[in-house]
Parts: structure tokens; sequence; C-alpha cells
């Protein structure tokens, strides 16, 4: 099988890119949700871990300062001792939020003095103790707990102040290798998707090519399946199409040399017999008129042929006006075993008619009289004297029955599925003997199925056949 290359599409309308990315954005979402997560997880538990180590030594220092009723003169230098050893900054606040003592003493942000008007001062001097951390330029945890000033009764504070820009320093080392993990992560992805989407893809560019070279004409062309997947489905769903698009194409060739062929024939006769008058000089008025009675017949069958085409062509485009009416078929059927009633006498077959219930349908009366007795008339014609074409009208109740059995010479069944055919015969002289088109059935079977009906037949060479004609009670 040779290729024939696709368009190429822009890389953002291609499904094997939008795969991809679909599966990297699935993946990286996802990942980037859980790295916020984690590093808040991280966060938390450094920060807590530091405040469990400094909580105990505010407490410590909490009951030095009540020990010694914030009495500057005895704290000042256990302060700054404390301060050193644990490496904060250690202030302490008397209960009108004043600063008595500062670890930072000697430096130029010292709060000694000064009175700090902050939430969580005024949370420990109303006796609860608080934890705050802040970040900017310094990551600072500040730890503050209540005092108890016993010279005045009331509370006032001990605060811890650590910094805390390690822990933040390496919680940004490891939010950087985090993000270089899903970065890679992402990469190896999207490679692996991309790759991956090349398999995923494949068998659809294979239809596709297929499908390029089927509207180049090639409609003997089939897709291989070689999986048991969708692609699968669609492949033997495609090859179903294929080959049903192919027998149109044999059925409209055939049709095609079928009607040419039908046509020629009478056409043929009527040059030969008017070559035969022309070609004599004197003609005998019984013979001439012989002649003609035959040419006459000839244009009849043509225009009988060509009517049969123009009915069949209108029925298979849905282009016939459908005069649906309330219909009685029992009284439409036992017209039509009237009308051929002559017929079957001249044949001497016997004509039969069963009502197994009253049944009313909705129906084209005249299309419907005609598909019907297309199939009657054919068993008639086919059935050897002495025997019977028997008609039997049954419903359920969504379905009318049309059984039409005769006694006639059969048919193989192997030509059962083709017998709807245009111009299909089984014996191809059959029709010429009995002056059919051989389009007969084809017209009652668009007919039935413009009906939302079906046909459907069974048989047996000289045991005879038997055609079930079902049709809704009600048209939808």
């Amino acid at each position: 099988m040779s290729v024939i290359t696709s368009d190429r599409l822009p890389w953002h309308h291609s499904i094997r890119w939008r795969l991809a990315l679909s599966y990297v954005a699935l993946s990286i979402v996802p990942l980037l949700i859980f790295n916020f997560t984690i590093m808040s997880a991280i966060q938390d538990y450094f920060i807590n871990d530091r405040i469990s180590e400094i909580q105990p030594r505010a407490a410590i220092m909490s009951d030095i300062v009540a020990r010694f009723n914030f009495d500057s003169r005895h704290i000042q230098s256990r302060v700054r001792t404390r301060s050193s050893e644990w490496d904060v900054r250690i202030v302490v606040i008397d209960y009108r939020a004043r600063v008595i003592e500062d670890s930072n003493w000697a430096a130029l942000d010292s709060l000694i003095g000064r009175t700090l008007l902050r939430p969580d001062v005024f949370a420990a001097l109303s006796g609860t103790n608080t934890t705050y951390l802040h970040r900017g330029d310094e990551n600072v945890l500040y730890v503050t707990v209540s005092t108890r000033d016993e010279t005045n009764g009331h509370n006032g504070a001990v605060m811890l102040i650590a910094n805390v820009d390690d822990i933040f320093n390496s919680l940004a080392e490891i939010r950087t290798q985090l993000y270089l993990y899903s970065l890679a992560v992402g990469l190896l992805v999207f490679v692996l998707v991309f790759a991956m989407s090349h398999r995923i893809i494949a068998p659809l560019r294979q239809i596709v090519r297929v499908v390029q070279r089927m509207s180049a004409g090639q409609l003997n062309l089939r897709i291989p399946v070689t999986s048991r997947d969708e692609y699968a489905i669609l492949a033997r769903t495609f090859n179903n199409m294929t080959e049903k698009l192919e027998q149109v194409e044999k059925t409209r060739e055939e049709f095609v040399s079928n009607v040419s062929h039908e046509l020629k024939t009478p056409l043929t006769a009527i040059k030969v017999l008017s070559e035969s008058i022309l070609s004599q000089n004197s003609v005998p008025e019984e013979v001439s008129r012989e002649f003609m009675h035959d040419i006459n017949s000839e244009v009849d069958r043509m225009v009988n042929i060509t009517n049969d085409l123009l009915a069949l062509v209108k029925v298979d485009r849905r282009e016939l006006s459908m005069n649906i009416s309330p219909t009685d078929l029992n009284a439409l059927v036992e017209s039509i075993l009237k009308r051929l009633a002559p017929l079957a006498e001249k044949k001497k077959v016997v004509l039969l008619f069963e009502e197994i219930r009253p049944v009313q349908i909705d129906a084209d009366e005249v299309k419907l009289v005609l598909a019907i007795s297309n199939i009657v008339e054919n068993g008639i014609k086919y059935t050897p004297g002495g025997g019977t074409v028997k008609v039997v009208v049954n419903a359920d109740h969504q379905n009318a029955f049309i059984t039409i059995q005769d006694t006639g010479i059969g048919i193989p069944e192997e030509e059962q599925d083709k017998i709807f055919n245009r111009f299909y015969r089984v014996d191809k002289m059959r029709d010429r003997g009995t002056g059919g088109t051989g389009l007969g059935l084809a017209i009652s079977r668009s007919t039935v199925l413009l009906h939302n009906g079906s046909i459907r037949i069974t048989s047996k060479p000289e045991e005879g056949s038997v055609f079930v004609i079902r049709l809704p009670i009600r048209m939808t």
C-alpha cells in the first residue's frame, strides 16, 4: 500500500500535541498543588518546632522576672545572660506596656522606656500567652508570655524575639528543589506522552490515508485490524461501510448495464422490424400490421421499463409525496385479489384470502396497492396450473402482517437476498416470458420501506415461496 501524506496541521490543532499538553497539565497542576501543600506543612513543622523550643525558655524567663518582681536591677544581668545563651532577644514589659528591660539595650533599636502598643502585648497583660510570626526583610518569631507582678497585683509580660531566617532560607532551598523536580517530571511526562501519542494516533492516521485513497476512487481498500480497542471497532465499522459502498458502486454499474440491456432489447427488435418493412417494396397489409403490432408491443415495454425506473428513483430519493390516511388493510387486500382473480383463473391458480383479524393502518393506499399487487402477481405468474396462492392478513399491537404464500417454482436460498435488486432474475428469461420488467419486487420493497416496514422471504425450489410484509399500524 502506497502512503499518501495527510495535510500538515498547525501544531495547536494536532491531537498529538493536545494530548501531550493535556497530560502535562494534568500532571503538573496536581504536582504544584502538592508542592504548595507540602511546603506549607514543612514550614508549619519547623516554626512549631522553634516555638516549642522557645516557649519553655520564655516560661523560665517569666519565672525569673516574677521572682524579682520586675526589679530591673536584679533581672538585668539574667536577661542579658539568657539572651546570649539562647540566641534570642528578651524584652521585659511592665503592667503599663512599658519596656523596662531589653537584651539589646546597647543597640539603636533598644526598646527600653518605650510603650509597646501591640496586640500580643495586650493579650499577655490580659493573661494570654501568644506567638506571632512576622514576615518581611527579616523573618522574626515573637513569643510573649504573661507574668504576674505581685507588688501591684497586675500582669506584666516577657517577650522572646527570635530570628528565623535560617528556617526560611532552608525552605527556599527545598522549594527550589521541588520546583526543579516538578519541571523535570513535567518534561519527562511530555516526552513520554508525546512518544506514546504517536502509537495512539498512528491508527487514526492510517484510517485517514485509506479515506484519502478511497476519495480518489480506490474502493477496494481495507483498514488492517490489528488490535481490540476502539480503533479496531472504528476500523471494522469503516471496512463494513467500505464494503457497502463498493457493493453500491457494483450495484450501480450492474444497474446501468441492466438498464442498457433492457432498453437495447426492444430497441433492437424495433429496428429489425422496421428495417424488414423498409427493405421490402411491397409488404402485405397483414404482415405490415403484424410488424406494427410487434413494434407497438416493444414500445409499450420500453414505456413500462421507463415508468418503473422513474418510480424507483422517486421512491429511493423520497421524492414521492405520501398521502397517509387510515386504511382498511383487509378491504385493500381483498380488492387486489379481486382485480388479479382473472389472471389466476387464466393460469388455473387457486387464489385464497384469509383474515385473522380486522386490521386498520396508516398508509398511502395507492402506493401500498402497487407494492402488494406486484408480489401477489409474481406468485400467480410463477405458480404452475393447479397451484395455490394464499394471502393472509394479521396483526399484533404494533404491526400489521401480510403473508403471501404460493406453491410455485420457488427460489434457491443463495438467490433470495438478490431478488429485490433491480432487473435481477433467478431465471434470466423468466420475466421476458411473463412480460415483466424485472423491477416489480424492487418497487415493492422500496414502497414498503417508505412506509417504515420490511419484507422477508423464505423459499425452497419446487415447493414455493412465502413473502411476509410487515407494516407499522401507526406511521411515525
